[in-house]
């Protein structure tokens, strides 16, 4: 795939997903739409690999997931959220792994107290 943006339509001429390759990899944010025009979902690539947020949406438009990727792997609170926006499941990652609460908990800990030099 050549560098730069890259536009994809539906068959009526709606924009189906916009995206961005670098040194022909997935690079930047990539976007799907729905046929109604709102966005589908939104994720960050780096050099091909998933690498930040991640938001899926319901075809209203409201919010049905929200998580991030580190390096491709999934890395810290995974939310899901019903169609009213209240939070039905979160659940936690550390570089893929599954963990309990309490794992996460004391992860970000860590990381506070090592930011702090502790």
């Amino acid at each position: 795939m050549t560098d730069g943006e890259h536009i994809e339509y539906y068959d009526t001429g709606e924009i189906k997903s916009m995206t961005n390759y670098l040194g022909g990899y997935l690079h930047g944010e990539y976007i799907v739409y729905f046929k109604n025009g709102k966005i589908s979902y939104k994720i960050n690539y780096l050099y091909g690999k998933k690498h930040g947020e991640c938001i899926v949406y319901y075809s209203s438009g409201d919010i049905s997931s929200k998580c991030n990727f580190i390096d491709g792997e999934f890395h810290g609170e995974y939310f899901f959220y019903y169609k009213s926006g209240w939070i039905s499941s979160k659940s936690y990652y550390i570089y893929g792994k599954f963990v309990t609460e309490l794992e996460w908990l004391g992860y970000t800990r860590n990381i506070k107290l090592g930011l702090l030099g502790l």
